[in-house]
């Protein structure tokens, strides 16, 4: 008798469960509650006293995240087999470059960098399955999630790299071929002797400039206080970008929230959100 009553109460408790899953409001899984980390406060930074970090960026590479990929014949992981969406700058073949060409210029692009686990881009790519998709995460665990997720959600107009953009971008991506950059809670690396792995400055800026399509969108979004003055006086060195312009936001009001995000909404901390477009 308790079998059978268990048997009958298991199917409608499943049911309860999935109809509770999709009424509920966007939550944060929670393994990620209370291990998400905070930097120390607000980050003080001055651009002009950044040159020579700069400029170990763009003469030596110094802060590439992985390394230069030209540097490295051997990778820990492996890709997914070609003509998987994945692409490895320096082990793709000629001929899987060539497809990711014509993905990207074959639809309206849009491009995040440091995807994460890849919560918001795949989510954005499933609302918006006639525009293309590009997603660059550094961290070999979470890229190769991201692609699994993509996978697993049938997702066709999504691409994932698990190279630092610094070096794809300039060498891959056609000039004017991008309509949005995605640039959402980066690592604003507090420590000096980390300064040359943060991702804004003015030469990568121009990079951005010079692969976006005339009107085209710098989106950056952070939790870190100073952070949005320093982006500020990055983007206006570069005199291709208008100032920000908080009226592009109503073009993202219902842009999925990263993971990162939601456990800053669930924690009452603020996000500091830029727009900058492209003249």
């Amino acid at each position: 008798m308790e079998e059978g009553r268990i048997s009958v109460i298991a199917p409608l408790l499943r049911a309860f469960g999935s109809l509770l899953k999709a009424t509920m409001p966007e939550n944060l899984p929670r393994k990620h509650r209370g291990a998400i980390r905070r930097g120390r406060g607000r980050l003080e930074l001055d651009p002009t006293a950044l040159d020579a970090v700069w400029a170990q960026q763009t003469q030596k590479g110094k802060g590439l995240i992985g390394g230069d990929p030209g540097r490295r014949p051997h990778w820990k992981h492996p890709q997914p087999p070609e003509p998987a969406p994945w692409y490895r700058h320096g082990q793709s073949s000629p001929q899987h470059r060539q497809r990711l060409l014509a993905f990207l210029t074959a639809a309206p692009l849009e491009v995040e960098i440091g995807a994460g686990d890849g919560r918001f881009i795949t989510a954005w790519a499933r609302q918006h399955p006639q525009r293309h998709f590009f997603a660059f995460e550094v961290r070999w665990k979470y890229a190769h999630r991201l692609f699994e997720r993509a996978q697993q959600l049938g997702l066709e107009n999504l691409w994932v790299s698990d190279n630092d953009a610094r070096v794809v971008l300039p060498e891959v991506f056609p000039d004017e071929s991008v309509e949005v950059f995605h640039i959402l809670m980066p690592d604003p690396w507090w420590k000096p002797k980390h300064q040359a792995k943060r991702l804004i400055a003015p030469w990568f800026v121009e990079v951005l400039a010079r692969k976006l399509r005339p009107g085209g969108i710098l989106r950056v979004e952070t939790d870190v206080e100073g952070y949005p003055e320093f982006v500020h006086a990055v983007v206006a060195q570069v005199a291709a970008f208008s100032p920000h312009d908080p009226t592009l936001a109503s073009r993202f009001a219902n842009a999925p929230l990263t993971t990162r995000q939601l456990w800053c909404r669930e924690h009452a901390i603020p996000i500091y959100r830029l727009f900058f477009r492209k003249q």
